[in-house]
């Protein structure tokens, strides 16, 4: 199984934030304050002149927040 996780990578000053979350990237609290805080460096940083965002895996972008903490 792969582990939830949020990555940027910058390629010619775009930066592709990447998140995924095995619950069809349900969104738990703890993936959404590192997705927050990994968009906001990104905005700060210079070398980024356009922010992508895309879900990892192979299925829905983002199913929303997660019913589990509900």
């Amino acid at each position: 199984m792969i582990e939830p996780y949020v990555k940027l990578e910058i390629d010619n000053q775009v930066g592709y934030i990447e998140f995924f979350h095995p619950d069809h990237n349900a969104m738990p609290s703890y993936n959404l304050k590192t997705l927050e805080k990994t968009i906001v460096e990104a905005g700060k940083n210079d070398a980024i002149k356009v922010i992508v965002l895309k879900s990892g895996g192979d299925r829905t972008f983002c199913a929303g927040a997660s019913f589990k903490e509900v």
